[in-house]
């Protein structure tokens, strides 16, 4: 074999291992002889008694052919392994034929021997066909799944979203908190509703359920209702809890806890108001400072006062104090000042008032950042007063009385002589 051929092969056999390296196309999955099944999806959960039974119903359907379907499943117990000891299940036809013209319902009924003490426990069940066709076994029919939820006659559960399960509550303002309301027993009911801040020891919340009973709920069916509480005037900040309760029949009863928040205190100072501007030196200046609480109810509210001229340094104020602000309200305080004016080369002299709150820090607040605030005061110096007045006239005066003393004097020392 010359060489030429043999790199040829060669090359060839590079190839061909190469290309069976590549990646299959995958086969398409197609649905055996065109045969699905379909449900209605609001049926598909049940709540049921479980002295009783619950009933589903899945349909078998054809597109366009005809064939023999065995009804097969699978179970789960939520309780654990699924038993046939607990469960029986039993199918309305198990064995039949579908064409594109004959649709086929098969009805499934679920008993149990548990009681209502296992409340809530649940069994998963996963319904399929099994298609009898000799060329296709490799796909069956889909799958559709149902729950059978052993209940109370009478139940019903609350909810809340995370939006409705606190918020900041206002005072002279409703708030409205959303909540749901299933009936999760097996038989439809009427639910009523009502609601309360706990432990409300003279606090007088205003609290309106705006549905206080609701009627015809079925079974697995929700509803939404609101309530709308509205906080005293005066009340101190920190999480209050709203309970609202469900009751349907004589058993059912569910209660669910939101949280109403009435906010921390936010001080800040509002306006800086000196009663003289400018003043004059070595006066008493009344320096009004106006707070306002953006937040829960607040006291004892101490302020400190400085002030500062040309010189650089900060000269302390007698301290005030507000005894309360109310719920986002705003109240003020006088702080005084002997002012002086400290710089002898200008007419008048800029101070600087600067105004702290909650200096020791005692009142936890929203914002502690936002309580400082400053203003500036023009001080002027005291004037000295001068009297002038021109002295012409006096010594005209002077010098017409010294002339008529002369003459009058002369006259009788002539008369004398």
């Amino acid at each position: 074999m010359k060489g030429t051929d043999i790199r040829i092969i060669s090359i060839l056999m590079v190839l061909t291992v190469a290309a069976s390296a590549l990646p299959l196309p995958e086969a398409e999955g197609v649905q055996s002889n065109h045969i699905y099944t379909r449900i209605d999806p609001s049926t598909a959960v049940k709540p049921f008694n479980p002295d009783d039974n619950v009933q589903f119903e899945i349909t078998f359907y054809s597109v366009d052919t005809t064939n023999q379907v065995h009804v097969n499943y699978s179970a789960v117990d939520s309780g654990g392994d699924f038993n046939l000891t607990n469960w029986d299940i039993q199918f309305d036809k198990t064995n039949f034929s579908v064409s594109s013209d004959s649709d086929v319902v098969v009805t499934i009924t679920i008993t149990t021997n548990f009681t209502t003490a296992e409340k809530g426990r649940y069994l998963d069940l996963t319904v399929w066909g099994d298609v009898s066709d000799p060329n296709r076994n490799d796909i069956d029919t889909n799958a559709s799944t149902f729950r059978a939820i052993i209940a109370e006659r009478d139940d019903v559960s609350l909810s809340v979203n995370e939006a409705n399960s606190r918020k900041l509550v206002y005072p002279h303002r409703e708030t409205k908190f959303e909540f749901s309301v299933t009936n999760t027993g097996w038989a439809s009911n009427s639910i009523t509703l009502t609601a309360k801040i706990a432990g409300d020891l003279g606090h007088n919340w205003t609290v309106r359920v705006l549905y206080t009973a609701l009627d015809s709920v079925s079974p697995l069916e929700t509803r939404t209702d609101s309530v709308n509480i509205t906080t005293p005037e005066i009340i101190p900040p920190g999480d209050y809890t709203l309970e609202v309760t469900a009751m349907v029949g004589a058993a059912g009863r569910d209660t669910l806890d939101i949280t109403a928040r009435v906010a921390k205190p936010d001080l800040r100072v509002q306006e800086i108001e000196p009663l003289y501007n400018p003043i004059l030196s070595g006066v008493t200046e009344q320096i009004k400072v106006y707070v306002e609480n953006d937040g829960g109810d607040v006291r004892d509210v101490t302020i400190r006062g400085e002030v500062m001229g040309h010189e650089g340094k900060w000269v302390r104020l007698p301290d005030a104090t507000i005894s309360e602000i109310t719920n986002y309200n705003t109240s003020y305080a006088v702080l005084t000042w002997n002012s002086e004016k400290t710089d002898k080369h200008n007419a008048t002299e800029t101070w600087t008032v600067r105004i702290i709150l909650d200096y020791l820090n005692s009142i936890e607040e929203t914002n502690e950042g936002n309580n400082q605030a400053t203003a500036t005061i023009e001080v002027k110096g005291v004037e000295k007063s001068s009297v002038s007045f021109d002295t012409t006239p006096f010594l005209l005066m002077l010098g017409i009385m010294l002339a008529f003393s002369g003459s009058v004097a002369l006259s009788a020392r002539r008369r004398w002589d």
